[in-house]
């Protein structure tokens, strides 16, 4: 009577982490974006916030976040220059993935 009473306390505790291991592994997955791609002018760079603004051909302000791991090619993050920019969209934000930038003027 022990022994199956220790076995099925045993087989209890072993189950339970792993259906609560599985549900929260669930809940902490980002949903699944695709990245986007901007083009346009920087009209605004703010290097303390990490965040530009990049204004496209039809006037409209795109504000766009870059952290450590965004590649940035081609130059300087300077207001006026061209800039091509892939993002995602989470937590309300657009998340640069990559900035390529061609210095204004060429």
């Amino acid at each position: 009577m022990k022994k199956a009473l220790t076995l099925a306390i045993l087989a209890a505790l072993i189950v339970a982490p792993a259906t609560r291991a599985s549900d929260d592994s669930k809940a902490q997955k980002p949903a699944a974006s695709t990245e986007k791609a901007v083009s346009g002018t920087l009209a605004r760079v703010d290097m303390n916030y990490r965040t530009i603004a990049v204004a496209d051909s039809k006037g409209v302000n795109w504000q766009i976040v870059w952290t450590d791991a965004t590649k940035i090619m081609g130059g300087e993050l300077k207001e006026g220059a061209s800039v091509q920019v892939g993002y995602v969209e989470a937590e309300n934000r657009n998340w640069a993935s990559w900035i390529k930038v061609k210095e204004a003027g060429k």
